[in-house]
């Protein structure tokens, strides 16, 4: 007997039903005769106001009714977050979501945090009852939107083999990860969660034309689409894909990759340092309750090099074990920017054995001291008792000189902070595609074609659509 999930069928048809309606009354763009995907980006999410308008005319329309609000030109709306749902300030309250559709060649702009962001496609507004927060959503064809990620992710100024190949990854990543957010209402968000997308304000003529150039194409493994991950530099060697996220997929194996020599990348080595009351503060947070931690080691380490798990141990001798990648999060991926690194530590306490006796000291003891002989030719009659003495006394003066010449000690404290410092190769997760790589490989010579059969093992290349 099949169970159905009544709630989140609703929610199924609810967030079809939304789909079909976007596509109708879409602008020509976005109707693509070539059966393009169409993607809903999340843009801005968790909002509780948003100021949304148009460098032209456009139309708002409540989708629940399928009726138009209103209707505007070049004019800058106020939307609000409300009990009821979602306010149009001077039009009403809506429960439902509200969709933003731009007449002829209007971009429909956002203003966030006093900058205008400018998009393609339709703008949506969804009230996620959950959070009691607003959505912004941006309906666009897959095309379309890869014009607003390529410059996020590689330059311009880079070689058109270099291009072609983010345009076919970006494309194919993408589509395998279409169902990503769709319990949130959205298909893939437009940060480095996803990938990095900005919209019309990060559009540029040569990657729009490297999108254009390889419209459709995708990579396929077993004629299904791959996740196609890529990162910023390999430092050295990709990484295969379960050392990093535990699932094998054998078309993300690890590959030699000197590329990144040819081109200089700003971080193929980096160094950073971390305090350890910093350290402490930050595990803390993560509800760990230490009062310090004083080494962290390696635990595991890939064929590449790269450490998969950490440990930290603490002035009581409790061990904290964290998966790398975890770490990086922690402490942030702009910082510790591979698992690529090793560890040292500086500014630890000193103690030192120092010879504190100084120079008038050891000449008086030197002055002092007179040998056996000496002695016995001062005197010429010595009786047995009298030798006896002199003997015994020697015996206790070479005893007290065994004690004095253990040093005198004093603590050095070093004057730096407890320091970890990590020195690494490489920038990004290491799995996949090698962007710095990619850009090697086209100074070279070498096709797209070439490029991504490398960096993405066992593929075929293929136009979809």
């Amino acid at each position: 007997m099949i169970k159905l999930n009544i709630g989140k069928t609703n929610k199924f048809f609810l967030f079809l039903g939304i789909c079909i309606f976007s596509l109708l009354i879409s602008n020509n763009d976005i109707l693509s005769a070539e059966k393009q995907p169409i993607l809903r980006v999340g843009i801005f999410l968790n909002q509780t106001e948003i100021n949304i308008g148009g460098d032209g005319a456009f139309k708002i329309y409540n989708l629940k009714s399928n009726n138009l609000v209103s209707e505007e030109v070049n004019k800058i709306i106020k939307i609000l977050l409300h009990d009821k749902g979602i306010e149009i300030l001077g039009k009403g309250v809506y429960s439902g979501p509200i969709t933003i559709v731009p007449v002829g060649n209007t971009k429909i702009i956002i203003v966030f945090n006093g900058q205008k962001y400018h998009y393609r496609g339709n703008i949506e507004i969804d009230f996620d009852k959950e959070h009691k927060k607003l959505n912004v959503i941006n309906i666009i064809g897959i095309e379309e939107y890869l014009y607003g990620v390529l410059k996020k992710e590689i330059s311009p100024r880079w070689p058109a083999e270099a291009l072609k190949t983010q345009a076919i990854a970006a494309r194919t990543f993408a589509i395998f990860n279409m169902n990503k957010y769709i319990d949130e209402g959205y298909n893939i968000c437009a940060s480095t969660n996803s990938q990095a997308y900005g919209g019309v304000n990060h559009e540029d003529p040569l990657t729009n034309k490297a999108v254009d150039e390889t419209r459709g194409v995708i990579m396929t493994y077993k004629g299904k689409p791959i996740n196609a991950v890529y990162h910023s530099d390999s430092g050295g060697y990709t990484e295969d894909s379960e050392n990093v996220w535990g699932s094998f997929l054998p078309y993300l194996r690890s590959v030699k990759s000197k590329f990144e020599e040819k081109v200089f990348p700003p971080y193929h080595t980096w160094t950073c340092s971390i305090d350890e009351k910093d350290l402490t503060k930050k595990l803390q947070k993560q509800g760990y309750t230490i009062n310090s931690v004083v080494s962290i080691e390696p635990v595991n380490k890939s064929e590449t090099g790269r450490i998969s798990e950490l440990a930290f141990i603490t002035n009581n001798n409790e061990v904290i074990n964290m998966k790398a990648n975890n770490f990086r999060s922690l402490i942030g991926v702009d910082l510790i920017r591979s698992t690529l690194f090793s560890i040292k530590v500086i500014g630890e306490e000193i103690n030192i054995a120092k010879d504190t006796e100084d120079k008038k000291e050891i000449e008086d003891k030197e002055e002092q001291r007179q040998s056996t002989k000496e002695i016995l030719e001062q005197k010429k009659d010595w009786t047995i008792k009298e030798l006896l003495e002199l003997m015994m006394k020697r015996k206790e003066e070479r005893e007290k000189e065994k004690v004095e010449k253990i040093p005198k000690v004093e603590i050095v404290k070093s004057n730096t902070p407890f320091t970890f410092i990590f020195s690494g190769s490489g920038n990004g997760h290491g799995v996949g595609m090698s962007q710095w790589g990619a850009y090697g490989m086209a100074i070279q010579g070498f096709s797209y074609q070439d490029i991504l059969k490398y960096y993405y093992q066992g593929i075929n290349i293929i136009k979809k659509y």
